[in-house]
């Protein structure tokens, strides 16, 4: 804004110079070539006068004393009564002429270089050019004044705008003396009144929910816990465990959803995420329940592709793009992760089925067939890590999330002994 401000105002100030100081500067030419003019005509008029009395007294007119009033580099021709002399010597390329206005029989013209006529044309362009340019510095620094007056008050509003909801943020009205400022200044701070009303709402409904939710589940995964303890043969005590581990990942999803609600989610960490994506299909049931729909499942995976995004995010990225490949797609469904790529990993989940048309809003909460927020939850999840969650070009439908690469030297020490334990979905 300053710059634009400094810019706009030099450049009206140089047109307005310009507009002005040019046909300034040229109806001064004009007026000091008429001023020479004029000086040369009297100067003919007085030497011939002088030539005049001689020739009445019957002196010669070559020995009329006009030196004085010829001018440098200046020649006068005289003429009349048969009589035709030149008093000093006619100058050479362009000459201006002046005749002297006494209407006798007795002519004097004085021929003087052109340049005797432009002698303070110089200097007056000299004056103009130079008041102009004065002109436009003594405007650039007004408005270089300006423009820190007026875009002070709004550096320190932009930067209260960007702490707007944090729980740090100064409401107190610092005065600029800007009328429209300080009025955009209150607005701001009603607005943050309501948003931190509406986000401390949404907090305790986060909390109340998650409690609520956690309570129940607790008391089923103590149920199950007493029904594994009485299971009387060894399929009912492995069902049992599938079913614990399932309200194990239940809760865990619970709280993570929670901490992202709240926008406390726990730093990325640098993981593998085709080991993590391996190892979470196998273990939560999706061949099965792929297998149980007579369709098949298959996760395609380079060794070492780390991305810096928190597990539990990945984990649930996976849920909703296979559930949603379970649900609306068609065929088999195919996992892929791929990289790196100019420092992105890709992870894609694609199917048979065509692709949607709606790609434009099939992000959108409440879009499609069912609950309509799988998709929003996921695509959330990849913009907090940094990335993007993307529906392919292909024909069919194929679901792609871009993850922010990490260089192996990078990873933990500790991931190290993960790895070695891996199992292949």
């Amino acid at each position: 804004m300053r710059r634009r401000l400094l810019v706009s105002t030099s450049l009206i100030a140089l047109a307005a110079v310009v507009l002005l100081g040019v046909p300034l500067a040229i109806v001064g030419t004009a007026l000091i070539h008429q001023r020479a003019d004029m000086v040369l005509e009297r100067r003919a008029d007085a030497i011939a006068l002088r030539v005049a009395r001689a020739q009445a007294r019957g002196d010669d007119i070559a020995a009329v004393p006009v030196a004085d009033l010829i001018p440098r580099n200046s020649a006068v021709q005289v003429s009349g009564a048969g009589e035709a002399i030149t008093l000093g010597r006619v100058p050479s390329g362009r000459v201006t002429r002046e005749t002297s206005g006494d209407g006798g029989p007795l002519r004097v013209t004085l021929v003087a270089p052109a340049s005797a006529r432009d002698d303070d044309v110089g200097a007056l362009w000299l004056t103009v050019f130079g008041a102009g340019f004065g002109a436009v510095i003594a405007a650039a620094l007004l408005a270089s004044f300006q423009a820190r007056r007026l875009a002070a008050p709004l550096e320190q509003l932009a930067g209260r705008v960007e702490r707007v909801g944090e729980s740090g943020y100064d409401g107190t009205l610092v005065a600029a003396h800007l009328p429209e400022i300080d009025q955009l200044q209150r607005a701001l701070n009603g607005a943050d009144r309501r948003i931190a009303e509406l986000v401390e709402r949404e907090r305790q409904f986060t909390a109340n929910a998650s409690h609520q939710m956690r309570s129940p589940l607790t008391a089923l995964r103590m149920r199950l816990e007493e029904l594994q303890a009485l299971a009387g043969t060894p399929e009912a005590q492995r069902e049992s465990e599938a079913a614990m581990t399932q309200v194990d990942r239940l809760i865990t999803t619970i709280e993570h959803l929670e901490v992202v609600a709240r926008n406390r989610d726990d730093l990325p960490s640098a993981v593998d995420v085709g080991e993590l994506v391996r190892s979470h299909v196998a273990a939560h049931g999706w061949v099965q329940a792929y297998a149980a729909a007579e369709r098949q499942l298959a996760v395609f995976s380079a060794d070492g592709l780390m991305v810096a995004i928190a597990p539990e995010s990945v984990r649930q990225i996976v849920d909703v793009l296979l559930d949603n490949a379970l649900r609306h797609g068609n065929g088999s469904v195919r996992v892929q992760i791929s990289g790196p790529d100019d420092g992105w990993v890709r992870l894609s989940v694609g199917d048979d089925g065509p692709r949607p048309r709606d790609g434009s809003v099939i992000f959108q909460r409440g879009v499609g067939r069912g609950s309509g927020i799988g998709l929003a939850v996921a695509r959330d999840l990849v913009l907090r890590a940094g990335g993007e969650l993307r529906l392919g070009t292909s024909r069919t439908t194929v679901f792609e999330a871009l993850l922010p690469a990490v260089r192996p030297r990078a990873v933990l020490p500790d991931l190290g002994a993960a790895r070695a334990g891996r199992s292949p979905a």
